[in-house]
Order: C-alpha cells, then structure tokens, then sequence
C-alpha cells in the first residue's frame, strides 16, 4: 500500500509507523532499535541510505536546542558498528559536525499521513502535530535535468533546532515571503531544512538548500529563493501572488526546482520533485485528497492554514 494514515502517541511510535510503511514499500531496514530517548533506524533502497532517529527533548548534536520529534539525516552507507549519526558520508558541517532535519514537536497524540511513490523515489510523512498544525519530512530523489551523478535528498519542516517556529519574532513568515520553513525545499535564512546530494565541480557530498551560510560549506537553492520585493521579483514571488489563477480559480502545483551553487557563484538547474508540489491552499483543507485528471493529491498547510503559513502549502501525489 503506497499510502496509509494512523496516529500515534508520540516520536518512536511515529517512527515505528515510518519504519513498517518504508519496508513495506521496497526499503531495506538496515537497523531498529533503542538510542537514547528513542529509537534508531537505518534504511537502504537502492544507492541511497538514511538514518532517523526519535528524540524526546534531545539536540541532534551538542549546540542544538532540545527537540522532541523524528530526526532525520542522508548518508552514503551503513556501518552496523556506528550509531545513526556516525554513519558513512553523513551530512556534515564544514567542521565535521553532524547535520540534519526532521519532523518536530511531536509532543502528543498525532495523526500521521505516510505517502510513498516510484519513479523517482519518495517517501513522506506529514504529522499533525497540534490541532490543525502540519509537520512534514520527506526522503527520495530528485528527478534531475541531466545525467550527471548524485540526486538523493533529504527534507523536514525543521532544520537542526526548532528555533525557527519558536522565535518570538516569528521569522519563517513576518520576515521574507519567501522564505517558508514548513515548506519543503525551502530557503530560509540559514536554517537548512533540505539537503541534496551531489557530486559537482570536485565536491562530493551534501548541498544545504538555504538562503546564505549552507550548514554544509555548499549551498544550493529552490524556487523560494529570494524575492523581497514586488511580485514579480523571483519565480516563487510571481506564482505565489497569482494562484489561484484569477482566470478560473484553480490553483496550480508547480515542482520544487533545486539549483546548486557553481564556483563562478551562479547556479545551475539540478532537479525537481514531480511528486511534492507547492500549492496555494485557499481552497482546500487540510488532508484533502483532490483529483488533477487521473492523478491525486493530498494538500496540506506549510505550517497551519490562515496561521503561520496562510495559504501557503504543497501537495503530496498520493496513489491507494
């Protein structure tokens, strides 16, 4: 089944759920077991491994705010003789510190939606964390522009700490429209929330998508990338202030378009997600199924709708 939908009682039971829906759609469980607060788990499919682990009140590493929720990092392998957050070609600062994401504040009962999809690969839990509030984390491939090495990514509503929804100065959305943490792929500040991995211009390692100062010493953009201004200021700032099309009142998806940075410091076009798309909300609900002709989607907020992200939000393809 390539979609399902549950609850849970918090972040291992979450976890737990992930854990049962991956190997049930084609991944290999490389390791299930106690860490901590919570549980570890490593999973393979194909060229592309990642660790998770469930955290109460825990930092993902030692200068971190203490989160509860499903931690979430890429690697390149599996070493069943280091824990989750030691493994081979794990995402790493600059200073050989780890990085990551994750699904966050999952402090109570929570109603999950597990999402999974071929060609290229995606996986994709989104949490109800809080009564009409959305968390999101999401694994898989990009489909890339050419035949070039590299593709797999990792993505979750938060970047390492939960500072970014918690901020008395709400900086994911009073400060640039564009910048939507909750969204995947986004850019904001340098709170990297995705990370790509790519093998370009002799680095062979993890791109942190963000607006400045990439977690990973290598930076890479989406659509949300910049755009204070007017309207017509980014692609990102064009589409968001004409959807729903006033045409006809529909409200088209578009892609999430990852570039990464080249050393003349322009960027190149990378990939896209064919499968998670930005969707301006206004006229779904929350975990609405709808139908775009023979394919169907689920909508969600990028935080809470007419909340922190008013109508800003993505869509899921969902196949039963």
């Amino acid at each position: 089944m390539a979609y399902q939908t549950g609850s849970a009682t918090g972040p291992s039971q979450l976890l737990d759920a992930l854990r049962v829906f991956a190997v049930a759609n084609g991944w290999k469980e490389l390791r299930w077991g106690a860490s901590g607060t919570g549980q570890q788990l490593s999973l393979q499919k194909a060229d592309q491994f990642v660790h998770l682990r469930s955290a109460v009140e825990e930092a993902l590493r030692p200068g971190y705010e203490g989160v509860t929720g499903i931690f979430l990092v890429g690697a390149d392998g599996f070493d069943a003789a280091q824990p989750w957050n030691n493994q081979p070609g794990t995402i790493r600062s600059p200073n050989n510190q780890l990085e990551g994401c994750g699904l966050y504040e999952a402090v109570g009962p929570c109603t999950y939606h597990l999402f999974s999809v071929e060609n290229p690969t995606l996986l994709t839990m989104v949490a109800e964390v809080a009564p009409g509030v959305y968390h999101h984390l999401a694994f898989g491939q990009l489909t890339k522009h050419g035949s070039y090495p590299g593709g797999a990514f990792v993505s979750g509503a938060f970047g390492p700490s939960d500072s970014i929804y918690t901020n008395t100065n709400d900086f994911v959305f009073a400060y640039r429209q564009d910048h939507h943490c909750g969204l995947p792929f986004n850019d904001f500040k340098s709170f990297g929330g995705s990370f790509v991995r790519a093998k370009v211009d002799g680095f062979d390692g993890w791109f942190s998508v963000c607006h400045n100062h990439p977690l990973t010493g290598k930076r890479a953009k989406s659509t949300w990338e910049d755009g204070t201004g007017g309207p017509r200021e980014s692609l990102a700032r064009y589409w968001w202030a004409h959807a729903p099309n006033t045409l006809n009142g529909a409200a088209p998806m578009q892609p999430f378009y990852v570039f990464v940075e080249r050393p003349d410091g322009f960027f190149s076009p990378f990939g896209y997600t064919p499968h998670l798309r930005y969707l301006n909300i206004q006229h779904y609900t929350a975990a609405e199924p709808f139908a775009i002709g023979r394919e169907e989607w689920m909508a969600f907020p990028g935080h809470s709708k007419n909340g922190k992200s008013g109508v800003h939000g993505y869509a899921v393809r969902l196949v039963r």
